[in-house]
């Protein structure tokens, strides 16, 4: 894959939003709430079942009861907040979850042509190189990759990512721990200039967490006004 070849898929709407799916907070809040429903009635029905030698007569009898199982001992305070929750939480995280999915597919076709008329406008096919540098995302350990703009020659962009990595490759695991903090401060997680974690590198090269596993990712960046977020998507192959 070139970039003169993503370039002609991208051309159009209709190839835009087969290759790039727009980022949806809706979307992953709605998968969140649905999981832990999820996982409240599984725990409800285990609490029950373990309660009343699985006796599914009891058990869709006190299925809406949080009172239904007494708890003894040091942790029975912990385990009846808990039971509150396995009980009721799924009464309000998956009708939440539904509506908020039907909202996403509802809207996902206006989210699409809205990026894809910010992309003509201002974004860019960027690539992106990983120097080695990891942060925490959460739970999670995220590659930070440096990211080429078009004003930006091919070859200083490379020697830029290849300069940093050579540095980071010289770092104790103390001082790589010290950038990967100074790197969250700057904000990496949200994309910043590299130039905030690499003085001297071409202030137009960003850093970001990498996306997917492809070599080039669409670049918005917000519009003229400030207005909106960096964005950094992964091109579908």
């Amino acid at each position: 894959m070139t970039i003169t070849s993503i370039q002609q898929q991208l051309a159009t709407p209709e190839g835009f939003a087969k290759a790039v799916s727009p980022k949806s907070t809706i979307f992953g809040i709605a998968i969140t709430s649905l999981v832990l429903s999820v996982i409240g009635i599984g725990m409800n029905l285990f609490q029950l079942g373990s309660a009343s030698g699985w006796q599914w007569s009891l058990m869709f009898r006190f299925f809406f009861d949080a009172g239904a199982i007494e708890f003894t001992g040091s942790r029975s305070g912990r385990s009846e907040i808990w039971r509150f929750f396995y009980v009721y939480g799924p009464i309000v995280l998956l009708p939440l979850g539904i509506i908020l999915l039907i909202v996403h597919f509802a809207t996902r076709g206006k989210a699409g042509a809205g990026l894809y008329d910010s992309y003509r406008q201002r974004g860019w096919i960027g690539r992106q190189l990983l120097p080695g540098l990891k942060v925490k995302n959460g739970n999670n350990q995220v590659d930070v990759a440096f990211i080429s703009h078009p004003s930006v020659p091919d070859a200083e962009f490379e020697a830029a990512a290849h300069h940093y990595a050579g540095y980071l490759g010289t770092l104790d695991k103390k001082a790589t721990k010290a950038a990967a903090s100074a790197a969250l401060k700057q904000k990496v997680l949200a994309g910043v200039s590299a130039a905030a974690l690499a003085p001297g590198v071409p202030p137009a090269i960003l850093a970001a967490p990498a996306q997917g596993d492809g070599q080039y990712v669409i670049v918005v960046p917000p519009d003229a006004s400030g207005k909106g977020s960096l964005q950094v998507l992964p091109i579908k192959a």
